[in-house]
């Protein structure tokens, strides 16, 4: 039976791109350098440091770090407040609560951003808890490790818990794990119709037997 779902952030529950990407273009006139690739969606949801370094085709430390600090000032202070939730997210996760189940966030996405859109969505007490990319230094280094510490301190088996999110690497990280992966077909990646991606929040509900 399952009890526990847990949720990847961008591209599943809220679409960040357009807020994201614009701080990407931001952050590299800033610093007089040329986007190495497109600016588009595919490059949501890996950790920021790893972003950067394909954005700007170095791997220089302290340029990445002085890239991600003028990133952080801009998106941190006022553009993460740009994100909404995908329609029917808010319905799925006040339902999800009321029957019972345990729901978490698995996100490469950095803390203090999650925890201000969550805020600005007003989802405070929907989570047990947040795992994102910088909540635990030092404990995991990717988002298999994050699930992992996720099973162990809320104390339920792989079994009980169901990942969903929007990208091969999120059922990579599942699959570490041994938990069942639910891809949604709205957000950054794609999956094929044998992999029956989700194509609303409604359709998880009616997959779990709730509607």
């Amino acid at each position: 039976m399952k009890t526990h779902i847990l949720f990847d952030f961008d591209g599943t529950l809220v679409d960040s791109a357009p807020a994201i990407l614009a701080c990407f273009s931001s952050v590299l006139e800033a610093h007089g350098l040329q986007a190495m690739c497109p600016i588009d969606a595919s490059l949501i949801g890996p950790p920021l440091h790893q972003t950067l370094a394909v954005l700007s085709g170095s791997d220089d430390a302290t340029m990445l770090g002085a890239l991600s600090a003028t990133f952080k000032n801009l998106y941190d202070s006022e553009a993460c407040l740009e994100t909404s939730a995908y329609a029917g997210c808010q319905a799925l996760l006040e339902q999800l609560r009321e029957q019972g189940f345990s729901l978490c966030i698995a996100t490469n996405k950095r803390l203090l951003p999650t925890q201000r859109i969550i805020a600005a969505l007003s989802w405070q007490g929907l989570f047990s808890e947040v795992f994102a990319s910088d909540s635990y230094p030092g404990r995991y280094s990717d988002k298999a490790g994050m699930i992992a510490a996720a099973l162990e301190d809320g104390g339920f088996s792989a079994p009980s818990a169901i990942y969903i999110g929007d990208t091969v690497a999120d059922g990579r990280a599942a699959a570490a794990n041994g938990v069942e992966f639910w891809p949604v077909a709205w957000g950054y990646g794609t999956f094929a119709s044998h992999e029956q991606p989700l194509r609303s929040p409604q359709q998880l509900l009616e997959r779990l037997g709730l509607s």
